[in-house]
């Protein structure tokens, strides 16, 4: 499985947000594909994704002075009108940095595992990554390590033939609690955010929030990974109830990063990240899950 399919999960509610708020959120997302580009390439604001966009709202939550937005027009779309705040904002520059180095160690799982034909395309391409993976740890080389570890942590967990599946997570969880607690370490906190407490309370959201990630794409490849005998730490578990156990997994994981951000005091974004945690990720459980349930119920 790897680390190479853990993008896209951390998304809004559209249909669950007010106007404002998705006005707000859809600026967050503009303005990181600017930056991007303005940072690294053009060719890199194709790899922007929902995830980053999450975290780049978690540093401007945390923020002490807010963004200030303005009105511009979409460089893919010119006649789209888009919100951009600041790219001076150092949330925007970790969150992009984030980007390119988590897409290039993405490539480099792909190269690995990949048919032929798509190996070739990815090695085309594999000089910009490099590049911009390179611009992005001089700038940020703690981000670099955390997640060249995590690759290398997934990579002898899945070999592990006594891999359990809470081992099977952690690299992923411990590389984005790194990232969550980097944001104290780099963002001028707001009142009365207090930079050790936030610290440990965003390391332990963001243990949460990985383990999520991983195991909610574990269960959502879990019939391809059956089917093509890949890594899935749900396979290593073989139980009557399969659905149920996962759903439980999902719950607890996804409860304990409530739990460790309903700690922080609340910030501008408040709504859109409970909107995150409370609605999209638990639709997204249940959308996943019920591909089994519904198989389960047809076959019985």
């Amino acid at each position: 499985m790897g680390e190479k399919d853990l993008f896209g999960y951390i998304k809004v509610d559209q249909a669950n947000l007010l106007g404002k708020e998705f006005e707000a959120y859809n600026g967050i997302y503009c303005t990181l594909c600017r930056q991007l580009g303005k940072d690294y390439s053009i060719f890199a604001r194709l790899i922007l994704s929902y995830d980053c966009t999450f975290y780049a709202m978690m540093a401007l939550d945390l923020a002490e002075e807010p963004p200030c937005y303005q009105e511009g027009r979409c460089r893919f779309n010119p006649f789209k009108k888009c919100h951009y705040a600041d790219t001076q904002t150092l949330a925007f520059s970790l969150a992009a940095a984030l980007s390119v180095i988590s897409a290039y160690y993405k490539l480099r799982d792909n190269l690995l595992d990949s048919p032929w034909y798509k190996r070739i395309l990815y090695r085309l391409v594999q000089p910009f990554f490099a590049s911009w993976r390179k611009k992005a740890a001089k700038k940020y080389p703690e981000i670099d390590v955390s997640v060249s570890k995590m690759m290398e942590r997934q990579l002898t967990a899945e070999q592990d033939q006594n891999c359990i599946l809470d081992q099977a997570a952690d690299p992923t969880a411990t590389m984005l609690s790194e990232m969550c607690g980097l944001l104290a370490d780099k963002i001028p906190l707001r009142e009365p955010l207090d930079h050790e407490n936030t610290k440990r309370i965003l390391q332990s959201m963001g243990y949460a929030m990985g383990r999520w990630i991983y195991l909610i794409d574990a269960c959502d490849d879990y019939e391809k990974d059956q089917k093509h005998h890949n890594f899935n730490p749900f396979l290593l578990d073989n139980r009557e109830e399969m659905p149920a156990y996962m759903q439980a997994n999902l719950n607890h994981a996804l409860s304990d990063a409530l739990l460790s951000y309903g700690l922080l005091d609340k910030g501008r974004y408040d709504s859109i990240i409970r909107n995150v945690l409370c609605v999209s990720c638990v639709n997204i459980q249940k959308k996943i899950i019920s591909k089994y349930t519904d198989t389960k119920e047809t076959e019985d």
